[in-house]
């Protein structure tokens, strides 16, 4: 102990590098503890508001009946909760609502009850009819500024039975279909991984140092254990500093990340704080892996301290260990799409590490691949240098790199599943025009939208047409009058008389409409016009009410062309007259689909940045240790007439060439598991599209550039050598 303490004391390498272990160490045990706290702040989200889950309780029987709609306002979303009594007696409600509101009664959230003081109330207010009995506390909101409202009524016609207001079954597994609780875990996994690559080349540094120094020792008589106690001291103290720097670091950095918006707001300041048994148990095992990794480098030097100069070679079957890791992945891929339950990824995510500690397993065979290259077909001196360090000790030249490659990898990968998971959110599908508003789900009688509004209403009656089986759904079509129905539907063309408006003449005539009342059904005559309409979104085909005299006078949606002026005021006209009905809005449907894809975006940049930074430090950090590993080898070099920009330029090629090959191979195991993700993720959330841009190879440059950046931290290492270096060995 007193031998390694005094080489801290007076060795000022061994100082430099007990700095870049506690450096790596305190930002791996930061991004650790960050990514840890990521399912917090997502979970403490769901418990807040678990009490909007309306069909967790309907099996313990119906108190009272919610529908759930999504409302805006001058491009703010607006979550809207109508709610009725189906039998007497208390109403269990969360926290953060005061009591559950009666029919004449509304909570609003501060914000929305501030908006709704502040504008016109034709345009917003006259929405939520009734007294303002309580605002909802900050318990019963995502983020402070959320919109909601519930509104109490006598009766929900198109509301759905539960037992209350106070959801205890909250988890965020569940959001989105299950799709956040995939990608959360495939971001702790691919960033984990760099962390760990990050704190495994900290503790390489100076490793070949060290190594000579604690073979002299082993030679001069000390035992195994002594040299393990010198080398774990010499290790810990840099890693027990970082891992403290590290959680501290960790609660500033998590009120920077909850100003990030995540689903239309903000964070509460305490959803991104980790448990304090995570906190413990990252803090005590970094410096334990850090410790660890330095330990078990020495097995030369404790048994065969005269093989520590030795280089050490690798063997080409570690390639085979990517082929097996993504048949794992896709093993997983395969399980998950049939099993359920929250742990079902997990042997995707199993997969997924595997694939990345493949690629670092197999950096050094193709280290040592490319060494040899260029060592044969050298036409430089640096280019010779950098080739025979490349393929003499492979494992210590890709080491700069593995962070790197692991970046690269993660790059494909996201690049790979972004333009399918954003197919997957929700837009205008071209079904309705986008100044129209449309209703679904109501019943016959709109009067009370007609005198809520003087614009023009549109009466329809939605159903199919088909072959007359129930299970045979056949054309999807309108019923309404052509030259009404086109206000408010895309493309249509109206003509004189009555006819089918259709692509193509309709194969089948059984008219067939499920209403709030009964089941419609009427037949087509077999004589009839039919005209061109080329349908769009969900609507194939539109037939004039003459047609089908037995529907005549039914309804099941409302739509109302509307202006910029009086758009406002016709939506609250809808929402006041039609509690609970759908609404299909372009600009609600455009707001939330807008947020889900900014949401996707900014989590893939922060994503990508977070590994290229790591990887970027990982190999600035290694490249650096490798200077002051070889600094007796470069102050022999520079005293036999070496220039300093030779070998400046031999550690640029050192570092980029195992980039520039590995990489590829990076980005295409990135794909693989990119398609593989989106597949699943596809299969959770619908579609079936699999986009390819070519932006899936940007991070092959993207890592040449960065491992060039980070190969140039050598630069002033490098220049601090000189012969008396050599002669002080």
């Amino acid at each position: 102990m007193r031998i390694a303490l005094a080489v801290l004391r007076r060795d000022r390498r061994s100082q430099v590098a007990t700095g870049l272990v506690a450096l790596g160490v305190m930002i791996a045990v930061s991004l650790v503890l960050w990514l840890l706290a990521a399912p917090n702040g997502l979970q403490a989200r769901a418990e807040r508001t678990a009490w909007r889950d309306i069909s967790a309780g309907a099996d313990g029987g119906s108190a009272i009946s919610v529908a759930a709609t999504r409302d805006s306002y001058r491009g703010r979303l607006i979550e809207r909760y109508d709610v009725a009594r189906d039998r007497p007696g208390e109403v269990p409600v969360a926290k953060g609502i005061a009591r559950f509101p009666e029919a004449g009664e509304v909570l609003l959230s501060p914000a929305l009850a501030d908006l709704v003081r502040a504008a016109p109330a034709e345009n917003l207010g006259n929405r939520f009819p009734g007294a303002v009995i309580a605002e909802l506390g900050p318990e019963a909101l995502k983020y402070e500024g959320e919109l909601v409202a519930v509104v109490g009524h006598e009766e929900v016609a198109n509301g759905l039975p539960t037992t209350g207001l106070a959801n205890t079954r909250a988890t965020y597994t569940d959001d989105y279909r299950g799709l956040l609780h995939l990608l959360t875990r495939v971001g702790l996994v691919v960033l984990v991984v760099p962390c760990l690559v990050l704190v495994a080349s900290a503790a390489r540094l100076t490793a070949a140092k060290r190594e000579r120094r604690l073979a002299a020792l082993r030679l001069a008589g000390a035992s195994p254990r002594q040299v393990v106690v010198m080398t774990a001291i010499e290790t810990a103290v840099g890693a027990v500093v970082g891992s403290v720097l590290g959680v501290l670091l960790a609660q500033p950095f998590s009120h920077l990340t909850a100003k990030i918006p995540w689903e239309g707001g903000t964070w509460y300041p305490g959803d991104f704080v980790p448990d304090p048994f995570v906190i413990t148990a990252v803090a005590v095992l970094a410096p334990v892996l850090v410790v660890g990794a330095a330990v078990m480098g020495l097995r030369r030097v404790v048994r065969q301290p005269l093989a520590a100069e030795e280089k050490r070679g690798v063997r080409s079957w570690r390639v085979l260990t990517i082929a097996g890791a993504i048949g794992v992945f896709f093993l997983g891929i395969a399980y998950a799409q049939q099993a359920g339950g929250d742990n079902r990824f997990t042997v995707v995510l199993t997969g997924l590490g595997a694939v990345a500690l493949a690629l670092v397993l197999t950096g050094p065979v193709v280290t040592a691949w490319v060494g040899r290259f260029f060592v044969g077909r050298w036409s430089r001196p640096s280019t010779l240098l950098a080739g025979r360090r490349l393929s003499g000790d492979p494992v210590a030249a890709f080491r700069g790199s593995a962070g790197v490659v692991i970046a690269v990898f993660t790059g494909s990968m996201a690049l790979t599943m972004l333009p399918g998971l954003e197919t997957t959110v929700p837009s205008r599908d071209g079904t309705w025009r986008a100044d129209a508003i449309v209703a679904e789900q109501v019943g016959l009688d709109v009067t009370p939208l007609r005198l809520a509004t003087s614009a023009p209403i549109v009466t329809m009656l939605a159903g199919n047409v088909g072959n007359g089986d129930r299970e045979h759904h056949g054309y999807s079509v309108l019923v309404g009058r052509c030259t009404e129905v086109a206000r408010v539907l895309e493309d249509l063309r109206c003509q004189d008389g009555p006819a089918v408006y259709a692509p193509e003449e309709l194969r089948y005539d059984h008219f067939r409409a499920g209403s709030q009342d009964d089941e419609i059904t009427a037949q087509l005559p077999a004589e009839h016009v039919t005209r061109s309409f080329p349908g769009t979104g969900r609507v194939q085909a539109v037939i004039d009410p003459e047609l089908l005299p037995a529907v005549r006078g039914r309804v099941s949606l409302v739509g109302v062309p509307t202006t910029p002026e009086n758009r406002e005021a016709v939506h609250t006209a809808f929402v006041r007259a039609l509690p609970g009905a759908p609404l299909t809005d372009g600009e609600v449907t455009g707001l939330w689909g807008d947020t889900l894809s900014e949401d996707l975006r900014r989590a893939t940049v922060i994503g990508l940045s977070i590994a290229a930074v790591l990887g970027g430090i990982g190999a600035a950090v290694a490249a650096a240790g490798s200077v002051i590993d070889r600094r007796r080898t470069f102050g022999a070099l520079i005293a036999a007439g070496t220039p300093v920009r030779v070998l400046a330029h031999a550690m640029r090629r050192e570092v980029v060439l195992p980039v520039l090959a590995v990489t590829i191979a990076a980005c295409g195991a990135g794909i693989a598991v990119g398609l593989g993700l989106l597949t699943l993720a596809r299969g959770m959330v619908g579609g079936e599209d699999l986009p390819l841009t070519p932006w899936v190879v940007a991070p092959v440059a993207v890592g040449v550039l960065v491992a060039l950046v980070a190969a140039l931290a050598c630069g002033p290492v490098l220049r601090g050598i000189s012969p008396r270096d050599y002669a002080a060995e």
